[in-house]
């Protein structure tokens, strides 16, 4: 048994990708956008990206966590999965954000280059999503607090991204609606 066994694994083929894909994805979009999107929005945003190669606009539901002027985005199963891949070296997004349209940067942070960063995320979206402690192989200790050591190494295999927002200007009279 590897390590990596008790982790969901999805392959492109996968019937849990599929669903996510095409049944739930849609419906949280939905949600999302909607007048109900309170019920999602403290833990799950929209961000819409274009593909590098194809060009064409993509929005994804993703969970996140919030560090300062930061917004981090765990891809799970990265390694099946593409849509990160367009933010490598930064790029523009829009994300829908408790309800709120904002245009932001995104970029990825890797493995042992941005390890401390990621460690600290990681230890932020455990503690915001306590369930996918397990799937890290990270253990709390006595006083609650995950172990560090624990963090980093699990942070050294990963994929992070990182969503900045730029700054808000005012908006003219144009964009007014």
């Amino acid at each position: 048994m590897t390590d990596k066994s008790r982790s969901v694994r999805f392959s492109p083929a996968s019937p849990a990708l599929w669903y996510m894909n095409y049944i739930a994805n849609p419906v949280v979009r939905l949600i999302l956008r909607s007048p109900l999107h309170g019920m999602l929005s403290p833990y799950v945003l929209l961000i819409r990206y274009r593909g590098r190669k194809s060009g064409k606009t993509h929005t994804l539901p993703v969970q996140y966590v919030e560090s300062g002027n930061a917004i981090y985005i765990l891809p799970s199963g990265a390694e099946h999965k593409t849509w990160w891949r367009n933010l490598k070296g930064d790029a523009p997004l829009e994300i829908l954000l408790r309800g709120q349209r904002l245009q932001a940067e995104g970029g990825l942070l890797v493995g042992q280059a941005d390890l401390e960063l990621i460690s600290e995320a990681l230890g932020l979206y455990l503690q915001r999503f306590p369930g996918l402690v397990p799937s890290y192989r990270v253990h709390r200790k006595p006083d609650g607090s995950l172990d560090a050591d624990e963090l980093r190494k699990a942070a050294a295999s990963l994929i992070m991204v990182r969503v900045r927002l730029q700054e808000a200007s005012s908006p003219g009279p144009e964009a007014r609606s």
